[in-house]
């Protein structure tokens, strides 16, 4: 197994960390091969009925996708987090593996301009097929895809964000306890919370 931790915890080690198994604080491939699992179902689904009920949708639709997560969310919530930090130009974490680091590391909160771009993100990424494919498609492939986002969604909220090191994320779904915990684990980013303006616990 591929282990990568983050290279902003103060322990040396992993062992004895009391938070170890409440977060994603290391990386290996089976937590990117569990989010394809949730994830894909939904894409081959849209891309497949969009394709079939017109091509330039389709087109527009994968533009859509390379720009919102090779560029946007890069820079609005993966620049936030610990994993961004490590060296390399490009991500090794659960959610993005592979994309290219565009933008300078901030281990500050998200701000609420941040959350609402991540937000309409997710909505015309999963909402422009489901769009094309209620107008122009038949309502049981409209169906079988909200079902498949839906099914997304829910599995990475209880699966990813309840133990993802993003804690800024408005998806982010870490206990309090925890966050308290990874924070004093990690000093540096601590310190830079405490002195923006933004509230983390609200």
């Amino acid at each position: 197994m591929t282990d990568s931790r983050i290279n902003t915890c103060s322990k040396s080690s992993c062992n004895g960390c009391d938070i170890r198994d409440k977060t994603n604080c290391t990386f290996d491939m089976s937590q990117l091969a569990g989010r394809y699992l949730i994830c894909l179902p939904s894409f081959i689904v849209g891309g497949i009925a969009l394709n079939t009920t017109s091509t330039g949708a389709f087109y527009i639709w994968l533009a859509i996708i390379g720009l919102f997560f090779g560029v946007i969310e890069i820079r609005v919530l993966c620049a936030h987090c610990p994993h961004y930090e490590k060296s390399g130009f490009f991500l090794t974490c659960w959610a993005n593996y592979g994309m290219p680091k565009l933008w300078k590391y901030r281990p500050v909160p998200m701000n609420n301009i941040e959350k609402t771009i991540l937000l309409a993100g997710f909505a015309i990424v999963w909402g422009f097929p489901a769009v094309f494919i209620f107008l122009f498609n038949s309502m049981g492939t409209f169906a079988l895809y909200m079902a498949l986002v839906a099914l997304f969604f829910i599995t990475l909220s209880q699966k990813n964000c309840t133990k993802c090191v993003n804690l800024s994320c408005p998806l982010n779904r870490v206990d309090d306890t925890t966050k308290t915990a990874f924070l004093r684990n990690n000093p540096q980013i601590l310190k830079l919370w405490e002195k923006d303006t933004n509230e983390f616990f609200r």
